[in-house]
């Protein structure tokens, strides 16, 4: 396979923000390297974006958690000679629930995949993409990461990491490579059931589509943002948080999620 510079690399793509990030990039013609552990679901996709958008579609099957993932994952695309101009660092999950009674083992799990993983695959990246002079990175935060959590305590600080790593490499890598961070809010995918979080009914107006949020942040990224923050309920809430104490938040975040 030759190499072009119009690849995309997308990860978490066999499910929900992932496969509408790959939806959203192939209607713009990017080929398409889709990455999770899951082959089955990314194999689909892959048949429906190549019937609809003409574009070439690579399954890399391969979990993120697992150290030295990331090496491997761009020893396999240094393999078919693929150096992507864009990557969607989107793979993660959370846990719901009081600190003290979730597992370790899965704990450790996540905070690999929402961290380690995130921060290598941007270093591994971003290192190739300044020496080809261009690139686009899109990093995946939250609506948690803008106020303490309680109930999604480690998810919540996971992605304020995330948030500051990627606000700061915006500065740092700029101009040849724009690096973006999006922050959804609630929204209707298997997040909920993964993390086992019950989002209560007086939520639901908070809540947007991952069309919608894959849109946004892929425009943001393309018009060189450093970030933004998708639903106005969304913006609202990040915006009230600077006037008040991250200890108030917190009491009121956990009001509303007990």
């Amino acid at each position: 396979m030759s190499k072009s510079s119009n690849w995309a690399v997308v990860t978490g793509a066999s499910s929900g923000l992932g496969k509408e990030f790959a939806r959203a990039l192939a209607s713009r013609k990017y080929n398409l390297v889709l990455v999770a552990r899951r082959e089955e679901p990314m194999q689909a996709l892959a048949t429906e974006l190549r019937l609809q958008h003409a574009v070439e579609v690579l399954v890399e099957p391969i979990d993120l958690s697992i150290g030295g993932s990331p090496v491997e994952l761009q020893s396999r695309l240094d393999e078919r000679r693929v150096a992507p101009s864009v990557f969607i660092n989107n793979a993660a999950f959370g846990l719901s629930g009081e600190f003290l009674g979730q597992d370790t083992d899965r704990l450790r799990e996540m905070l690999n995949l929402d961290i380690l993983a995130v921060t290598e695959l941007t270093h591994l990246f971003g290192k190739r993409m300044v020496d080809q002079g261009r690139g686009h990175i899109l990093l995946v935060a939250s609506l948690a990461a803008y106020q303490p959590d309680p109930l999604l305590a480690a998810y919540g600080a996971a992605k304020h990491f995330v948030l500051a790593l990627g606000v700061a490499l915006h500065v740092e890598l700029a101009p040849k490579v724009i690096v973006t961070v999006v922050s959804p809010g609630l929204m209707d995918t298997e997040f909920n059931e993964v993390s086992g979080f019950r989002p209560k009914a007086s939520l639901k107006p908070a809540i947007v589509s991952p069309t919608k949020v894959a849109e946004a942040g892929l425009m943001a990224m393309f018009a060189g943002k450093s970030s933004v923050i998708v639903g106005k309920l969304n913006r609202l809430t990040a915006f009230s948080n600077r006037f008040t104490s991250r200890h108030l938040q917190a009491k009121l975040t956990y009001r509303i999620s007990k």
